[in-house]
């Protein structure tokens, strides 16, 4: 099950996804999804991220590329091709022979919020608030 929280900080706040490699692989196959038909996609409403303790969404368009906050949340503005790019990156954090790594799926902002993927790297306690 692929856990996802917020770190605040001033210097470099994150959404953390803590996953395994079925749980990557999912993520990586919604991105490519997304790449095709651009659908907003609630990601804790996916099964393998269900129970997630923020609320995020991907949306293809609307607000500057990044991760932003609303009054619901988290909207994850990805331009369609950096999303296939991104799907690609999470292929290789999934591999089998890899015990551990990370991917930063930034959209080239320079401030703002993060995404990092990550598998073998956190504990869960890293999410806890």
């Amino acid at each position: 099950m692929m856990r996802i929280g917020f770190l605040p900080s001033d210097f470099n706040p994150m959404i953390l996804m803590l996953g395994e490699a079925e749980d990557i692989r999912a993520l990586g196959g919604v991105l490519r999804r997304f790449a095709r038909d651009g659908q907003a996609v609630e990601v804790g409403a996916l099964g393998f991220c269900a129970g997630a303790a923020i609320d995020l969404r991907l949306v293809a368009e609307g607000v500057a590329p990044g991760v932003h906050r609303d009054r619901r949340g988290f909207v994850w503005s990805v331009p369609r091709d950096l999303a296939a790019a991104f799907a690609d990156r999470l292929e290789d954090l999934a591999e089998p022979g890899r015990i551990a790594g990370s991917e930063q799926l930034d959209c080239g902002t320079e401030d703002g919020i993060v995404v990092k993927v990550s598998r073998g790297e956190y504990t869960d306690d890293f999410l806890a608030a």
